[in-house]
């Protein structure tokens, strides 16, 4: 599986790293939550096979991304970033899917980019007033050594929202932990966790009851940070949505289960098609009528 690495500017001079696996259109954008990155699709990406072109940003803060302040790293902020980077290497339009922060900023594209985005995927997304996580929150005043933001703490959350430890790699541990286990590390966590607010979704809610793009909610089975209600929640709210519980997975399905994920990116993909299908013939209809 060939998947190159690549560094673009956006605004405010930030370098945003990315992964890319080329492939035939339609084009894939994977977007990743606190405190993960990129490679949180690593496992993902070879379910898919040729199925897609794929990017996978290491959003602002993150990752191999270019660090700032608070007021650089809300998700609003990281949306316009995601724009630049496609109109940066000539994408017009993608389906965007988002996991923890990056399923908010799905919504976000969705309501504020529409010219870019076929369709978008949420997937144990924060939406509505569901996050930030009390722990993410105990980051930025910790009263005790277990809220440090460090990298055992950000091992405590990753293992804590994988139900079947076993798929939780040495190697996935160390790509989550080693962007923040430097001196400056635990600041830039701190920074990463004082961008996020709940007003930058929940102020989405009118738009978002608009819609009229496919969408997928999944939330995992037994996530225990987000729980599955919150995606029926979001299911109500957005017209003709799908919503699924993902059997025997927790908050990062994508480790617990990379092949199911898989193919319910497949199923949302064929979709897609599908309903282009029937606005086709829709319009082939009325046109030989008038």
């Amino acid at each position: 599986m060939n998947i190159t690495e690549n560094l673009i500017q956006v605004n405010g001079g930030y370098r945003m790293y990315y992964r890319k696996k080329d492939a035939n259109m339609p084009c894939i954008v994977m977007m990743h939550g606190i405190p993960t990155n990129s490679f949180l699709w690593m496992t993902v990406m070879p379910h898919l096979m040729n199925q897609a072109t794929i990017i996978a940003p290491d959003l602002i803060g993150y990752g191999k991304s270019d660090r700032g302040p608070a007021s650089d790293l809300t998700l609003p902020k990281q949306a316009g970033y995601i724009v630049q980077l496609l109109n940066s290497i000539g994408i017009k339009k993608a389906h965007f899917i988002g996991h923890d922060l990056g399923g908010g900023i799905a919504q976000i594209l969705a309501v504020n980019y529409p010219q870019v985005v076929e369709s978008i995927m949420v997937i144990d997304g924060v939406c509505l007033s569901n996050w930030p996580l009390p722990g993410v929150v105990a980051l930025r005043y910790p009263v005790s050594p277990e809220f440090e933001p460090s990298p055992l703490f950000i091992e405590r959350m990753i293992r804590g929202g994988v139900l079947n430890q076993q798929s939780l790699t040495l190697e996935m541990v160390r790509a989550f932990v080693e962007p923040f286990a430097t001196p400056n590390g635990p600041a830039e966590l701190q920074q990463a966790s004082f961008a996020l607010e709940h007003h930058q979704t929940e102020e989405l809610v009118p738009s978002l009851m608009q819609l009229n793009i496919p969408v997928t909610i999944l939330y995992g089975q037994y996530d225990r940070y987000l729980v599955p209600y919150w995606g029926l929640r979001l299911q109500e709210i957005i017209p003709n949505s799908v919503f699924r519980v993902l059997p025997n997975c927790s908050h990062f399905s994508m480790i617990d289960n990379p092949q199911l994920v898989a193919e319910e990116i497949l199923m949302h993909l064929a979709r897609v098609r599908q309903n282009r299908s029937l606005t086709a013939g829709h319009s082939q209809t009325t046109h030989f009528i008038f």
